[in-house]
């Protein structure tokens, strides 16, 4: 993590990752444990979640770890910004949905019992929607990635709002009653069409940008023969480009349900 270490030790030194293993072996054997032992449990007897559920929440669990561990992790803490956006949007645009779309309506209940109030209010639209865009924005300030590269709490801090605010924001269109108040299929589109607008700011402005005014990244080890420049260039193109087509394929999947569905009541 330090920036010494990092111009003595190529980044392709693999270096163990305990605390990523932990989360991750922490989500998997406490899903395992909510379908296997809490299940049988509750009232009702809800459930258990389809295959398509768990094959998705698995997915979302090995895109996390990808995005933070070794050597992505690496690359993006010491060498690359752009290796740092590919983590943000595999994080928030990729295992986020998957989680929330992983995890049944019965175990998301269980999840935000303790702050059901809180979760519902935070994973209204307009709310979800302000709040991802607030952590885009304000985690990509050149004074925050300065303390992101050099203060491992702020490093791991980051991280975690990373993935709260991304599941949150992915709650108003995949989440349900009584955890939160889905958006009916058009605002869904609205929604998501609300959420492509402001990261094409500090997108377009790495795109063009002809200044590496990263510190970190600007004074960093060169990967790969990608200049300073050129790796901020990218992160701009990673944030528009991966990030955006994420969100207009999910655009256009609701539209052509919404559709589908308008067109079968009209029959």
């Amino acid at each position: 993590m330090t920036r010494l270490l990092a111009v003595a030790e190529s980044p392709w030194v693999w270096e163990a990752r305990p605390d990523v293993w932990l989360l991750v072996a922490s989500l998997a054997v406490g899903y395992w444990w909510s379908v296997t032992r809490l299940l049988p449990t509750l009232p009702g007897r809800p459930d258990p979640p389809s295959r398509g559920m768990r094959a998705r929440y698995v997915a979302g669990v090995v895109v996390l770890w990808v995005a933070v561990d070794w050597p992505m992790d690496r690359l993006g803490d010491d060498y690359l910004f752009s290796a740092h956006m590919a983590q943000f949007v595999l994080v928030t645009m990729v295992a986020a949905p998957l989680l929330v779309s992983g995890v049944p309506t019965w175990l998301q209940v269980e999840l935000v019992r303790p702050a059901a109030r809180v979760v519902r209010f935070l994973g209204r639209g307009p709310v979800a929607l302000g709040l991802f865009q607030v952590v885009l924005v304000a985690t990509h300030l050149p004074s925050v990635v300065a303390l992101y590269t050099s203060n491992s709490l702020v490093h791991f801090s980051l991280h975690a709002l990373w993935v709260l605010s991304g599941c949150l924001f992915w709650l108003p269109i995949l989440g349900s009653e009584p955890v939160v108040r889905p958006l009916r299929p058009p605002l869904k589109i609205v929604y998501l069409i609300g959420a492509t607008i402001v990261p094409t700011v500090p997108a377009g402005f790495l795109t063009w940008t002809e200044t590496a005014f990263y510190d970190s990244y600007a004074t960093a080890p060169r990967v790969w023969g990608i200049s300073a420049v050129t790796d901020l260039q990218l992160a701009g193109v990673i944030m528009k480009i991966g990030g955006g087509t994420i969100l207009w394929l999910f655009i256009l999947g609701f539209f052509v349900s919404w559709a589908s569905a308008e067109r079968q009541s009209t029959n």
